[in-house]
């Protein structure tokens, strides 16, 4: 695949360039690897103040359609990045990586606001959550069913807001 370059501005406001070497897209999120990354990393569209490579790589308004998240519909979205999912199998999460007490807290979160907490990656998965120990067959195995990687600041960001950061 093809090589992405941005400029770009993160939800506390710092700038930097971004280049990724894997990326996938939907209408409202650019979700990639840079070189030496071990995890995709994702970025809102709306943040992205320039394209230095690739723009007319991106698919635009052809783009599958981005999760529209409420913090108090969590459970009840229907538009996810991935459309094949049953309305059963909307925001599955699995956590990984994470210290015991740390990981049982955020399921907790995460349960308290209507997703499914799960152990295991599967085709339905929407959200991989991953800590600093994270095994990356896990990773590989929720990225090939479609779900949306991220860490513990973006998954809170997510229960508070609705949004990804």
């Amino acid at each position: 695949m093809a090589v992405v370059k941005f400029s770009y501005r993160d939800a506390k406001g710092d700038v930097t360039e971004r280049e990724l070497i894997q990326w996938s897209e939907n209408s409202s999120y650019i979700q990639g690897r840079s070189q030496g990354d071990t995890f995709p990393k994702t970025f809102r569209k709306d943040r992205i103040i320039e394209f230095m490579q690739g723009e007319e790589l991106l698919l635009n308004g052809a783009a599958p359609p981005a999760p529209k998240l409420k913090p108090s519909e969590l459970a009840a979205t229907a538009a996810l990045s991935n459309p094949n999912k049953a309305a059963n199998d909307l925001n599955k999460i699995l956590f990984t990586g994470f210290p015991s007490t740390y990981r049982s807290e955020l399921e907790q979160l995460a349960e308290g606001r209507g997703m499914n907490v799960v152990k295991t990656p599967s085709k339905s998965l929407t959200f991989l959550c991953y800590g600093d120990n994270a095994g990356p067959s896990k990773v590989a195995k929720a990225q090939e069913a479609g779900a949306f990687i991220i860490d513990s600041d973006q998954f809170l960001h997510l229960v508070q807001t609705g949004e990804l950061p």
